[in-house]
């Protein structure tokens, strides 16, 4: 009875980590989908504005579009950040089971963590000083 609640345990630890490792992916995935569609979105974007940046009929559309591309920025980078903290949930639960699995999948890999993040933060606030130097040129300011 002991070795087949064990083997039943051990079963549903399985299943678990198949489970969170999905997610893990999912999420990862869906991350940079969701940066993908909105950066090339923004680039496009950029294009526009630029071609008619010193159309003064358009001056307010201009501003819109700015303020627009900086709120998207900010908003994918809150998705980014978001879907990165529960990718990372995941992946810690799938080493803690690996740890009484005594697996080795995840819990052996090693990489500099954190570089990936800050190389995206870096990409966002370069987009967003994009549009405020957009912004500011459609008002002449600079």
């Amino acid at each position: 009875m002991k070795e087949l609640k064990e083997q039943y345990d051990k079963e549903v630890l399985l299943i678990e980590y198949q489970a969170a490792q999905a997610s893990a992916q999912h999420s990862d995935d869906l991350t940079w989908t969701v940066t993908s569609i909105i950066w090339g979105g923004m680039l496009v974007l950029f294009g526009f504005v630029l071609g008619n940046l010193y159309n003064a009929n358009l001056i307010l559309i201009l501003t819109l579009l700015s303020v627009l591309g900086i709120a998207l920025t900010i908003a994918v980078w809150g998705f980014a950040l978001q879907l990165n903290s529960v990718m990372r949930q995941k992946y810690q639960r799938c080493k803690t089971i690996e740890k009484q699995l005594g697996m080795y999948q995840h819990s052996d890999l090693k990489y500099k963590s954190g570089s990936q993040r800050i190389m995206y933060g870096v990409i966002t606030v370069l987009f967003i000083m994009a549009w405020l130097v957009i912004l500011l040129m459609a008002w002449k300011i600079v």
